[in-house]
């Protein structure tokens, strides 16, 4: 039984931080109910797929592969600039099918060089820390959003969604502190909110499918298109999700060891590798790439389930509900705001894994100049409205419109310069004695 709600609660997981941005993408792209449902279909078998691969193959460790937000800003930025450059946003959808082939195949050849090892260096605990505080920061807004009702930029504030996300976070929090349920805070939360949301009448329709069985087509908007206009891009763009994928691994490790857990902190190569095939199946079966999740490691170290067993169950299921329309359409159901409210303490606790990271820093001189500098250009950022890049150039704008992207580059160059000049001067005063 502890089996059984461990799975489902990693199933559920990361079934809340996945479906909304696939349904984002769809209406972004005014794909019908359907097509929508498909695409849904397709990244929920991708995610759970690529979490399988990196649990086998990769770093072996029981982590969430999640649809990359920086994949989001790609497919938000040419939904609106697609059309002009490609012709219409089906032609838009193939050329991204292509950049995802070309991020695999440069993932790969990284990994094969060695030259993510090197980069690896360079997630110092400072860096991690800051990396994760800007992403709680980021989501946070999506968070309190949907907790709040709202649907769009010019909508109101629903006070009843607002009061019963409320009391769906009070008793998220409950259930941690009850001995035998406790590690199952998501699984009941969930539970709980979507009770509460139908009482109220709050619950959403379940989109009803004609078909039973739908296996995963491959190119489903037609052959990938190449565009040698993006190769720039997508270079840029497979460079943040490395680090990114970088931060994750290391920040549940540094969990998995504060639990006693061995787990290997070598297998850098083999996770690149892994991360540009996932890549290379996002293009192929037209769903959105997937990116290791940093708030696998909240979800660790609030459930306390540090087993691989449970996430790699949990990751069939997910593959399980993708090949089925129903059951998809069904998930798919789940008001938001229930999902944001229930997962909410996990994504709040990763500050505190941040500080435990700045705890680690050798130099916490050097950690403060590099925590404020980073901190305030990347918060700084997350604030200028998305419309002010639209006449940059698209590499450019999908680094400058990320706060956290941003905050995490000025996080690396700033202590790589203070680290250098502090090692020159000490070296400086000892040839002097």
């Amino acid at each position: 039984m502890k089996l059984i709600f461990s799975s489902l609660q990693w199933a559920l997981f990361i079934l809340m931080s996945s479906v909304v941005i696939p349904v984002a993408i769809a209406s972004d792209y005014g794909l019908h109910s359907f097509d929508t449902i498909e695409f849904v279909q397709r990244s929920l078998f991708v995610l759970g797929l690529a979490g399988l691969l990196q649990t086998f193959l990769g770093h072996h460790l029981p982590i969430q592969e999640g649809p990359a937000g920086l994949w989001w800003g790609v497919f938000s930025l040419y939904a609106g600039l697609g059309a002009i450059l490609f012709g219409s946003h089906i032609e838009t959808l193939r050329v991204l099918q292509y950049a995802f082939l070309l991020s695999g195949v440069i993932f790969i050849l990284l990994s094969v060089f060695g030259l993510v090892e090197k980069i690896a260096k360079l997630f110092t605990p400072a860096v991690t820390g800051i990396y994760l505080i800007l992403m709680v920061i980021q989501l946070s807004g999506s968070f309190v959003q949907g907790m709040f009702g709202l649907e769009g930029p010019d909508d109101m504030i629903h006070t009843n969604v607002l009061l019963l996300s409320f009391i769906i976070i009070i008793t998220s929090y409950g259930f941690r502190k009850i001995p035998k349920i406790g590690h199952y805070t998501v699984l009941f939360s969930i539970s709980f909110g979507w009770v509460l949301f139908y009482i109220f009448g709050l619950s959403q329709q379940v989109t009803k499918v004609d078909t039973f069985i739908n296996l995963p087509k491959i190119f489903a908007f037609g052959l990938p298109r190449l565009e040698p206009s993006i190769i720039i891009m997508v270079i840029f763009i497979t460079l943040l999700l490395l680090a990114n994928m970088l931060a994750t691994v290391r920040v549940v490790q540094q969990v998995l060891k504060r639990h006693e857990v061995a787990c290997e902190t070598n297998r850098w190569k083999q996770t690149g590798i892994v991360s540009g095939v996932n890549q290379l199946l996002a293009g192929f079966f037209s769903a959105i790439g997937a990116v290791p999740v940093s708030g696998s490691a909240g979800f660790i170290a609030t459930t306390k389930i540090t087993s691989k067993l449970p996430f790699i169950i949990g990751s069939f299921i997910i593959i399980f509900i993708s090949l089925f329309p129903p059951f998809t359409a069904f998930v798919a159901a789940i008001p938001k705001a229930v999902g944001y409210a229930a997962i909410f303490p996990i994504f709040a606790s990763i500050i505190g894994l941040a500080l435990q990271e700045f705890e680690a820093a050798e130099n916490k001189r050097i950690l403060f100049h590099v925590a404020g500098i980073s901190l305030f250009a990347g918060i700084g950022t997350m604030f200028i409205p998305s419309d002010a890049f639209s006449d940059m150039p698209p590499t450019l704008a999908s680094i400058l419109s990320n706060g956290l992207v941003f905050g995490a580059i000025v996080a690396v160059v700033t202590e790589t310069i203070l680290m250098k000049r502090g090692k020159e001067f000490k070296e400086k005063n000892t040839s002097s004695l």
